[in-house]
């Protein structure tokens, strides 16, 4: 019996009313991962194992109206994950996951019965990781529940103080939210600390929150975090307003932000956190010296080891924007789906001279020509 057939055995035996033991379970998460990660590396055009990452598009809408992202302009559609496609979920990917994320797009503590689907990450020994505003994350019964189950917690905060987040992030209080992360940070501190899962954060340069960006980290550090990513605004909506709030392409915004980053950099080393923060402008030298080369292309991890699953059975193999499904599982199987013909496909072309489709612009695996020092500003490793 090979792996996969030996994971069909185990979905037969869950659809049966029998979830294998917390040992078993662990064993067969380890082998999934070892053939993953070997696939990978070779570049396998099929894998012999299933993902051990998944996204589930349990909810799509967020209690927020934030003015720099879509939700706040109309989209307001719910789409819940079909309950038939989440029985799939349960019953043949996560016996093999390690991790999984409730939503793609929209704020994840809305998903509807959050409550169970706690109840079946903890059955199955599934992790779970999540970006959240934080709003919701109140009352000390549910934040044990989530820290007791989670794999890796981001807070998205833009500001460092009341004033500018509250008037970025609609609906949100700035010093509620605060309280909300520190009051998770007790129920994380209460496990053993091999439990504890990493906690996050992630911000957006933006006008209003670029001068904050030190204070941001700090606060960051204060409250536990064991990393920060720092983000360029995206302009997904078409409103002069967020077009007022990106950073310009003018000579003296690119010197005022790289100076930020410099300094941000040198708040991150002092305080011993991990940082991920943009690269610097390129800035044309007086002498006129080259700008700094394109940073190596990063080989693609997805195709082996991640899936999102969309709330009508789509199988979409990344988070790139406009990115083709690969397949659906209403009228088929994960097992068959994973190895079909365009995952194939894309295996098998993606570290070539010929990547298949959205992959040729991929912008994770290619990245900005303006690398250098901020491409990863990472904490000194801490002295024994």
């Amino acid at each position: 019996m090979d792996f996969l057939d030996r994971l069909r055995e185990v979905t037969a035996r869950v659809r049966a009313g029998a979830v294998p033991s917390r040992e078993e379970l662990a064993a067969l998460k380890a082998e999934n991962r070892r053939r993953a990660q070997e696939a990978e590396a070779r570049d396998a055009e099929v894998c012999d194992s299933l993902p051990t990452w998944i996204n589930t598009t349990n909810s799509t809408v967020c209690n927020l109206s934030c003015s720099f992202c879509p939700q706040a302009y109309g989209k307001g559609i719910d789409w819940r994950m079909e309950e038939p496609v989440y029985k799939r979920v349960l019953e043949e990917l996560y016996p093999a996951a390690e991790i999984v994320q409730l939503s793609a797009f929209g704020e994840p503590m809305m998903t509807p019965r959050l409550a169970e689907k706690f109840d079946d990450m903890d059955r199955f020994g599934v992790k779970l990781e999540m970006v959240t505003n934080a709003t919701l994350m109140k009352g000390e019964r549910l934040l044990e529940r989530m820290a007791g189950i989670m794999g890796l917690l981001t807070v998205s905060i833009d500001g460092a103080t009341a004033a500018t987040y509250d008037s970025l992030r609609i609906g949100a209080r700035f010093d509620e939210v605060v309280a909300n992360v520190r009051a998770y940070g007790k129920a994380r501190a209460a496990l053993p600390a091999a439990q504890r899962a990493p906690l996050h954060f992630n911000t957006i340069l933006m006008r209003r929150t670029l001068p904050e960006l030190p204070a941001f980290l700090e606060l960051a550090k204060e409250l536990g975090g064991d990393h920060v990513t720092v983000s360029h605004l995206v302009r997904m909506v078409a409103d002069p307003a967020v077009q007022e709030e990106m950073l310009d392409g003018s000579l003296e915004s690119k010197q005022r932000t790289n100076e930020m980053l410099l300094r941000a950099a040198e708040v991150a080393r002092k305080l011993g956190l991990s940082v991920n923060l943009p690269p610097p402008f390129a800035v044309a030298a007086s002498d006129g010296a080259a700008p700094p080369p394109r940073p190596p292309p990063i080989r693609c991890w997805f195709l082996w080891q991640r899936m999102y699953v969309g709330p009508f059975g789509d199988v979409v193999p990344c988070c790139l924007a406009g990115i083709h499904v690969n397949g659906n599982v209403k009228e088929s199987d994960f097992f068959t789906e994973w190895n079909g013909p365009k995952y194939r496909e894309m295996r098998r072309r993606v570290h070539s001279d010929d990547p298949y489709g959205a992959c040729k612009s991929c912008y994770l695996v290619n990245r900005s020509a303006d690398g250098g020092d901020f491409d990863k500003v990472a904490a000194p490793a801490a002295s024994s």
